[in-house]
C-alpha cells in the first residue's frame, strides 16, 4: 500500500494510522544527508498526528545493511520531499527501490511526498516541469528511470491560480503524450491512497492530465480540458 502526499493532508494521517493499527513504528527517511532535519521534522509532525514516528540515523543513512535493518523492523517508511534528483541517486546507490519493493509485498506501508513520490514512478521527468521552476541537477546524473512502483506520473504542489499553471499544464500534457502515462496533479492538501495499481482513497480532489495519442496541442486550453477529478 502506497500513501501520496502534497503538503500536509489530515484525512491521510487518519488513515494511515488506521492502517496501522496501534502497535507499529513509521520511519521517516530524508532525500540527501545533510537533509537530516526534514527526517526529524517529519518525525515531529506525524508524531504530533498520533503516530509513532522515529527518524532515520545518520549512521543507518550512510550504511546499507544498517538501512536495510531500519526499514524492515518498520511498519511504515515516509520518503520526505527535496530535491528529487539527490534523492534518485542515493536511492540507486543504497538499492533502496529493491528495499521498498520487497518490503511493500511483506505488508509494509510506503507513504511520500513530493519528491518521495516522484521518486516511485518509472521516472522523474514531473521534477523538470515547470521548466521555471524545475529542480536543480546538482548530482548531475543523466538517466531518470527511478523505481516504477506508480504506473504514472506524479505532479505535487500544484497551484491552479498561479500564472504559470496554463503553461505548467501544457508541459505535462506533453510528458503524458510521450511517455504514454497519465500525470496524477495535485494541489497542496491533496492526497491518495494506493493499493496495487487502484486508488482506493483519495483526499482533496486529485486531477488527471491524461494521454492523448497523435493529437498535438493548440493552445493552453487543450491542456487543461483533459485535466478530470479523481
Amino acid at each position: 500500500m502506497v500513501f501520496i502526499y502534497s503538503g500536509e493532508v489530515p484525512a491521510l494521517d487518519r488513515r494511515l494510522r488506521y492502517e496501522l493499527g496501534a502497535n507499529h513504528c513509521l520511519l521517516t527517511i530524508p532525500y540527501a544527508p545533510e537533509a537530516y532535519w526534514a527526517a526529524r521534522e517529519a518525525r515531529d509532525y506525524f508524531k504530533s498526528c498520533g503516530l509513532n514516528a522515529h527518524a532515520l540515523s545518520r549512521q543507518a543513512y550512510e550504511n546499507r545493511q544498517s538501512l536495510r535493518n531500519e526499514i524492515f523492523t518498520s511498519d511504515a517508511v515516509y520518503l520526505t520531499g527535496g530535491n528529487t534528483y539527490r534523492f534518485l541517486a542515493y536511492a540507486r546507490a543504497t538499492g533502496l527501490f529493491s528495499m521498498l519493493e520487497t518490503f511493500e509485498s511483506l505488508g509494509g506501508i510506503i507513504v511520500a511526498e513530493s519528491a518521495g513520490a516522484m521518486i516511485l514512478s518509472s521516472d522523474i521527468s514531473t521534477a523538470a516541469i515547470p521548466t521555471t521552476s524545475q529542480d536543480e541537477n546538482s548530482v548531475g546524473i543523466t538517466a531518470f528511470d527511478a523505481m516504477g512502483r506508480l504506473p504514472f506520473h506524479v505532479s505535487p504542489h500544484f497551484e491552479p491560480e498561479a500564472a504559470s499553471a496554463a503553461n505548467e499544464m501544457v508541459e505535462l500534457q506533453q510528458l503524458a503524450n510521450l511517455s504514454n502515462r497519465p500525470v496524477l496533479i495535485l494541489t497542496d492538501g491533496a492526497g491518495v491512497v494506493i493499493e496495487e495499481d487502484e486508488i482506493i482513497f483519495s483526499v482533496g480532489l486529485p486531477a488527471w492530465v491524461e494521454a492523448v495519442a497523435s493529437q498535438p496541442l493548440r493552445d493552453n486550453q487543450a491542456a487543461l480540458a483533459v485535466a478530470r477529478p479523481a
